[in-house]
């Protein structure tokens, strides 16, 4: 009797385990967690550049302010009293750790975990798009191990952990609109990536297309009143920081003790900083030297498409796919305060704020690449990945990189 039940329970065993190893969310766990084991291997032992931990503190301890400060941070300082100039969002992912371990809390592992997770996103927003197998893997691997998101969730500083975050976010974004697409839900997420970064507010336009699915009945406007009210509670919510830190509605960047630098010579942003960003993206190459390894990454940066070669194909997208335009338009939108910023990000690999529009840019190479992994895309896809395993251990590691 006994194994006429085991036989007839094997079906059922079978079912479950079919569940089980294809369960969308277990492989996005897994999946992470490799991540973080390769970015945790490759990363900085820790970060000096910790006001996120420095916040949470303060968080904990009833305070918008940080008090003795250490004089390196960059930070707006009035007294005794001085405050993080980055949006506050990241400091989420950090409070619970404050809270066992305070300020030795490593902000490194943090936001090494968070980039990690990120990934995982990813993964199953590719499988709510209905991509196939092989591009979701080969995007996936470009994401993860191909971009400059490697190396800045294994740097873990301030600037670098604010661009992490702000990606978790849209990546989660792009989970929730792929799936149940609750406009609610995904306003408050794409608020908290504006909460990270500025400039990824922009980013609605894109969500504004997914939630509507480009039609203009009334159920479908009605859930963009829903996505745009609360997306604009979210901006006032940042309004309303701002004013517990200054007193007044301003950006925490006007604040800062870095915009009398000549850079900012025509205010934080300006139309006449585009060339220099265009000079970054497109020309900034590795340095040469005379001594092993040859070549070296340089803190000023290094062009987008030496950082990641699979991003060529982005000019390659099909933009008669809705997808492919709404992420366009969101690339664009999103560019236009990053390009006429002051200063091109520098004390970076690659062109960090190429970060904030890192989904867009995923979206639009599955396309150019016609969601077909042929064997020029992976070799592609390939080096991309050795350039950023060369960069990031340069930084992290091997202290491979120049000034100039």
């Amino acid at each position: 009797m006994e194994n006429e039940n085991a036989v007839v329970s094997e079906p059922g065993l079978r079912t479950f385990k079919y569940q089980v190893l294809y369960n969308k969310w277990l492989q996005a766990a897994c999946l992470a967690a490799l991540v973080f084991v390769i970015y945790y291997v490759t990363s900085k032992d820790s970060t000096f550049n910790n006001q996120y931990v420095r916040l949470a503190d303060a968080f904990l301890n009833g305070r918008l302010y940080l008090v003795d400060a250490p004089d390196w941070l960059e930070l707006a300082r009035y007294g005794d009293k001085a405050f993080v100039i980055n949006p506050p969002a990241p400091t989420l992912f950090v409070l619970p750790w404050v809270a066992i371990w305070g300020i030795s809390a490593n902000q490194v592992i943090i936001c090494s975990a968070v980039g990690a997770a990120a990934i995982g996103l990813f993964w199953v927003a590719t499988d709510q798009l209905r991509w196939r197998l092989p591009s979701r893997v080969a995007i996936t691997l470009l994401l993860a191990l191909g971009t400059n998101l490697w190396w800045s969730a294994t740097d873990g500083g301030v600037w670098m952990f604010a661009h992490v975050s702000a990606v978790f976010f849209l990546m989660a974004a792009l989970v929730e609109t792929t799936g149940k697409n609750r406009p609610w839900l995904i306003g408050i997420l794409v608020g908290l990536a504006g909460l990270s970064r500025l400039p990824t507010f922009l980013a609605f336009l894109f969500f504004a297309y997914t939630i509507t699915h480009g039609t203009w009945d009334r159920r479908s406007l009605s859930r963009l009143v829903i996505f745009g009210l609360t997306l604009a509670a979210m901006v006032g919510l940042y309004l309303l920081y701002t004013y517990g830190e200054y007193g007044t509605f301003t950006l925490g960047y006007e604040r800062g003790q870095f915009v009398s630098e000549p850079q900012f010579s025509k205010g934080l942003f300006d139309i006449s900083y585009f060339p220099r960003h265009v000079n970054t993206i497109l020309f900034y190459v590795p340095r040469f030297s005379d001594e092993f390894p040859y070549f070296k990454p340089s803190y000023l940066g290094l062009g987008l498409f030496f950082t990641t070669p699979a991003f060529l194909y982005m000019f390659r997208a099909d933009l008669r796919e809705k997808l492919s335009q709404a992420a366009l338009a969101a690339l664009l939108l999103i560019s236009i305060p990053l390009v006429t910023y002051g200063v091109t990000g520098y004390l970076q690999f690659g062109y960090r704020f190429s970060l904030d529009v890192l989904p867009f840019m995923a979206i639009l190479a599955a396309s150019g690449m016609r969601r077909r992994i042929s064997r020029l895309a992976l070799a592609v896809i390939l080096l991309s990945c050795a350039i950023n395993l060369w960069g990031t251990l340069s930084f992290n590691k091997l202290d491979w990189i120049v000034w100039w």
